[in-house]
């Protein structure tokens, strides 16, 4: 009997009614840990009317805002925090959409991590609070920075007579071998340094066993053949995770930078790029100028007609070439076409106008190059189709600068993993 009234008293109650889901959603992230430099912000909205997007820092004042139109509910935006203007350590930023009225739609809170230590990062700091760059923005570019200090110019690119003296202090204190000052002078005359042998068999043979790999499985599409990169190989095979963080490279770059260097980004190729001419300078973009390398590492022994890779050496003294300096706007949607027409010109003029000639490079395997940022290089044509040009490329920036992509308003990465022992 009592179970019949339960199940009576069970039938007679009312059902729960399930809330209709919201139209609007958001969601916010920053990198789980620190970031030096610019920290990314990335934003996700569901909006269906139009509205604002609005972010305010840690002080509750409003850092950032953006209206939004209902066209397209679900979206997502990228921005990036300064984090030098934040200073070191964990900082709570508030994101909100707000109708024209002013009403709240939705508000979250996110955590940005951030890493500023040492020399350069403080006087990098205060060089953006002087020229007041904003703290949050959703597009990088150059205009943002004060690129005509002189105080923030690497020594490496001053007057060459003070240059060379630094140089010469750093082998006279103990710093550095007689080679490795030697190289140095080669990066200061040409804008590249040569490092024979800077890498042994069994290296060279986890390297190309790990390329192998990727092509076997077909990463990103890859097709045998083709002049397409790998991109960041570094995140699935240890060996070219060593590569990156290669403790005699590091030291080299230490000393270029006088600074920690922070890699980037890795680029594997099995066969030549084809790459046109250009400057690094527009696609991995420091502030203050000059704090950025380009590594190329030989993973055979490179054959004449394979596409050889091309520097131009004396180039890196040429005028340094941004989108403001072209008024190009920012890349979006893989369109290259005005990029080409503004900014492969300017290229096209400076190497005409300064009668510079290119240098094909032919290395053994093992060997290391390190370019400045701003040297103008290429890869040649593949004349023999079946030959092959084993190759990794490295970029890296000084700990302590901006580094962000020019040519597409986005920002870079500066890994902070802990660095190998030399």
């Amino acid at each position: 009997m009592w179970r019949r009234l339960l199940n009576v008293v069970r039938q007679e109650k009312p059902a729960q009614a399930t809330p209709a889901p919201s139209p609007y959603q958001l969601t916010a992230s920053c990198p789980g840990a620190p970031s030096a430099g610019l920290i990314p912000l990335h934003v996700q909205f569901t909006c269906p009317i139009d509205a604002r997007l609005v972010v305010r820092g840690p002080s509750g004042a409003t850092v950032y805002e953006a209206d939004l139109q209902g066209a397209e509910p679900r979206r997502e935006r990228l921005l990036s925090i300064h984090g030098h203007l934040l200073g070191e350590g964990d900082h709570v930023f508030q994101v909100e959409l707000a109708a024209a009225d002013g009403a709240i739609l939705g508000r979250t809170s996110v955590v940005a991590k951030a890493r500023v230590q040492g020399d350069l990062a403080g006087r990098v700091a205060d060089s953006l609070r002087a020229s007041e760059t904003p703290l949050v923005v959703d597009t990088l570019g150059s205009a943002l920075y004060d690129y005509a200090d002189q105080d923030l110019r690497p020594w490496f690119d001053r007057e060459p007579e003070v240059a060379s003296a630094h140089v010469d202090a750093l082998l006279a204190a103990g710093r550095i071998e007689p080679d490795e000052a030697e190289a140095l002078r080669g990066f200061l005359a040409n804008g590249f340094m040569i490092l024979p042998d800077v890498l042994g068999a069994d290296e060279l043979s986890a390297l190309n066993a790990a390329m192998d790999d990727a092509v076997a499985q077909k990463r990103e599409g890859y097709e045998w053949g083709s002049s397409q990169r790998l991109h960041n190989l570094h995140e699935h095979y240890p060996a070219v995770r060593g590569l990156w963080q290669h403790p005699k490279v590091l030291k080299l770059l230490d000393l270029i930078f006088d600074a920690p260097a922070r890699p980037c980004q890795s680029l594997s190729y099995v066969f030549g790029s084809q790459q046109d001419h250009h400057q690094d300078t527009i696609h991995l973009t420091a502030f203050p100028a000059g704090y950025m390398c380009g590594v190329w590492t030989a993973l055979e022994d490179v054959q004449p007609e394979s596409g050889e890779l091309v520097v131009y050496p004396g180039t890196h003294r040429l005028p340094r070439v941004y989108r403001a300096s072209v008024d190009l706007p920012v890349v979006e949607n893989g369109d290259w076409t005005a990029f080409g027409d503004k900014v492969v010109t300017r290229w096209q003029a400076m190497l005409q106008e300064g009668g510079f000639q290119p240098e094909v490079y032919r290395p053994k395997a093992g060997t290391v190059l390190v370019w400045h940022e701003n040297l103008m290089h290429a890869g040649s044509l593949r004349r023999d189709l079946g030959l092959s040009r084993r190759s990794i490329v490295c970029h890296y920036f000084a700990e302590g600068v901006v580094g962000y992509y020019d040519s597409t308003g986005l920002p870079g990465s500066l890994s902070l993993d802990p660095r190998p022992a030399a």
